[in-house]
């Protein structure tokens, strides 16, 4: 199935599974994403803002392409093997769950949420200084000689 060029906004896809699906060029603003399970689902060029993901687990290959997901939130989710590419993840939360080899490379780092939730995942060496920064972001830390 193949999903382009739409407007879901504030939609509600809850118990199922999605396979071999691609969503491209999409808005999916305010999206709800609760106990689905996805298996070989491309997601391209799409806006996610604000969409939530909870209970989400990746069997198969799913991929993030080019997408925005600004304060966009993933919750209690499996996302191991899920591959970020050249996404924008403003203030997006990884609240707990299975990151195991999520690649995040090639992607901006500095302001996500939830940091210490992300074990075992990939980036690249020029990464370490972003998540390091988010990590002082998102526990509070002050940095100073006061």
């Amino acid at each position: 199935m193949e999903i382009t060029g739409s407007e879901l906004g504030a939609a509600r896809w809850s118990g199922s599974k999605l396979t071999r699906v691609v969503i491209r060029d999409t808005k999916l603003l305010g999206v709800a994403f609760d106990d689905l399970v996805l298996d070989d689902v491309l997601f391209e060029n799409c806006k996610l803002d604000y969409a939530a993901f909870t209970k989400v687990r990746a069997t198969g290959p799913v991929v993030f392409a080019g997408c925005v997901l600004t304060e966009a939130a993933f919750t209690d989710c499996d996302l191991s093997g899920v591959v970020f590419s050249d996404c924008t993840l403003r203030l997006t939360e990884f609240g707990p769950g299975r990151y195991r080899s999520t690649d995040l490379r090639g992607n901006d780092l500095t302001t996500l949420r939830g940091v210490t939730n992300l074990a075992k995942v990939r980036i690249d060496p020029g990464q370490q200084h972003d998540l390091a920064q988010a990590l002082v972001d998102d526990l509070e830390i002050t940095v100073g000689d006061d």
